[in-house]
């Protein structure tokens, strides 16, 4: 697969929804974000393309176009494709584990509470980033599809509960679409 430049896509946008649950968010969050990448078969007129942002890769195309070798580069990645691509993966790697995704769809406002004494709730800054930066290494993937902890910091969509100056819990767009946002 070949890492694409940003500037090459607008003609491959249409291979992916937009505004609508699920894995829309995710090719809107990389258009928008530039924190994740966009990969073809070939460059000129591609019959392939993937987008990956974090630990997750959308693939769209023809998957005969692909050899299982093309695939190496999403090596310990979520990869979401259709059913078709499905004998492709399998053969490009050893273990392959079904995940099912559940998507919910806020309907309704949902009640205020009030967090436990000695704990602050608050959108992050740019003045957090350390704070988010501390956080144990498991939890890298927080920020991982803003680019970093200071990307998210930053970027207005995160929220966090303090304890004096230790982040406790944190909440954000993990992917950042037109209509809907995952949230992390």
């Amino acid at each position: 697969m070949i890492n694409l430049p940003s500037h090459r896509l607008p003609a491959l946008v249409h291979w992916f929804p937009t505004g609508a649950p699920g894995s829309g968010a995710l090719t809107e969050h990389v258009l928008t974000s530039e924190a994740g990448r966009w990969w073809v078969d070939r460059v000129i007129q591609p019959r392939v393309i993937a987008a990956e942002c974090g630990n997750h890769v959308l693939l769209r195309g023809d998957p005969q176009a692909l050899t299982p070798k093309s695939l190496a580069v999403f090596a310990d990645r979520s990869i979401e494709a259709p059913g078709r691509f499905l004998p492709l993966i399998g053969a490009a790697f050893d273990r392959v584990v079904p995940w099912q995704r559940m998507v919910y769809v806020k309907r309704s406002p949902v009640p205020a509470t009030r967090p436990p004494r000695g704990v602050t709730v608050r959108r992050l800054n740019v003045r957090d980033t350390r704070a988010l930066t501390t956080l144990p290494p498991a939890m890298s993937w927080i920020h991982r599809t803003w680019g970093g902890p200071d990307a998210l910091a930053r970027s207005g969509y995160a929220w966090a509960a303090f304890q004096g100056d230790r982040i406790v819990a944190v909440a954000c767009t993990y992917f950042l679409g037109t209509a809907y946002e995952d949230v992390a």
